[in-house]
């Protein structure tokens, strides 16, 4: 089903050559769901450190998409679960 929130772990992380800004291109497990991959504005993210990671992710029919706060003064700052749940798990 379409627009569900879960929980992915970050697998790889590498920079998108091509994007109009500095951009990450995540792979990301999505447990039972798959798994799909992802683009974030890289921003203050070392792309290492973002593998292992867990991210709220929306699922939506084309992929997925990591949902982030908007700071003004930070960028987009991906929302993360604050213990490690299992991969594909909803987001309630």
């Amino acid at each position: 089903m379409a627009d569900e929130l879960v929980v992915g772990t970050v697998t790889a992380a590498e920079q998108q050559p091509g994007a109009r800004a500095p951009a990450l291109l995540l792979t990301l497990d999505l447990g039972t769901y798959g798994t799909e991959q992802a683009v974030v504005q890289a921003g203050g993210h070392d792309a290492d450190a973002l593998v292992g990671t867990q991210l709220v992710c929306r699922r939506e029919d084309d992929g997925a998409v990591v949902v982030a706060a908007r700071s003004h003064e930070k960028g987009d700052v991906p929302l993360r679960p604050d213990v490690d749940v299992e991969p594909g798990t909803l987001v309630g």
